[in-house]
């Protein structure tokens, strides 16, 4: 197991003293600890040299989607410890992490592999946005809640328009997190898949889609609409103009999560659910 672990930790007491224990615990086995809060949009950079095999996120699931964008396209497993509310993808409680954090460091875990979004807005044929998106995409209005108009492009399957407060673009991942509210599917998240799904559209024959991950989706915003913006796993707001053209496709970089091995996804949704 690494030598240097990464500790990425929500923005308030529990999750910091948490992530103190943590280190001490890594500290006595000899390894280098970075230290790193999620505060959206002041990212420190690690020192020099500072190649972490393994990240650590203590928090809740927004968290971790904070250190998926800011680590996962290196291929460095995450591992999830949830202090939220809910926590889909967080693998276990604080209670049972000193257990797991140790049995991780003897190698004993398992790596789970799971499909992002690469999302670019083009504008007049330029380029003004990329983004990554572990669960999902949101394009919706902003201050006013007025229907949108959305014209869709799939490749391999076709061109359609819909009215609707707005559209989610989830993966298999994110089916359980604003899809799920908005009436989408549950998928496997290992399923290679893009969920299409419409907010409250205007007409009952908007439906959610499930498509395959090889076919990207592009969107383009109705020359009538003001005030749209896209958000990216709840965390980044992109402002979009009329005309602008939004791709979201499978990017060619899996996330790496690491898997609690005493629960199965099953399990999770049992869980959380409250599924008899």
């Amino acid at each position: 197991m690494s030598r240097q672990v990464a500790l990425v930790y929500k923005d308030d007491r529990r999750s910091a003293d948490l992530a103190r224990e943590a280190a001490a615990i890594l500290q006595d086995e000899g390894l280098d600890i970075w230290m790193e809060c999620s505060c959206f949009g002041c990212r420190p950079e690690p020192p020099d040299g500072f190649n972490p095999d393994l990240v650590i996120s203590l928090g809740g699931d927004g968290t971790l989607l904070y250190a998926a964008r800011a680590w996962g396209l290196t291929g460095i497993p995450l591992f999830g410890v949830n202090l939220g509310s809910l926590g889909f993808l967080a693998e276990t409680d604080p209670d049972q992490f000193a257990g797991l954090l140790r049995s991780l460091l003897a190698g004993n875990y398992r790596v789970e592999k799971r499909m992002a979004l690469e999302v670019t807005v083009e504008r007049r044929g330029e380029v003004v946005a990329d983004t990554l998106a572990l669960n999902e995409v949101v394009i919706n209005k902003g201050a006013l809640s007025r229907i949108i108009t959305l014209n869709v492009n799939v490749e391999n399957f076709g061109n359609w328009s819909f009215r609707a407060d707005g559209v989610i673009i989830a993966t298999p991942t994110g089916s359980t997190a604003y899809n799920l509210s908005a009436g989408g599917p549950v998928v496997f998240p290992t399923i290679p898949a893009i969920i299409v799904t419409p907010i409250c559209p205007f007409t009952l024959t908007s439906r959610p889609l499930i498509l395959p991950a090889a076919f990207p989706v592009e969107m383009t915003v109705d020359g009538r609409d003001q005030d749209i913006h896209l958000t990216a796993d709840g965390q980044i707001s992109i402002p979009l103009k009329p005309g602008d053209r939004v791709a979201a496709q499978s990017h060619k970089v899996d996330i790496s999560l690491i898997v609690n091995p005493r629960r199965n996804y099953i399990d999770i949704l049992r869980q959380k659910l409250n599924w008899a």
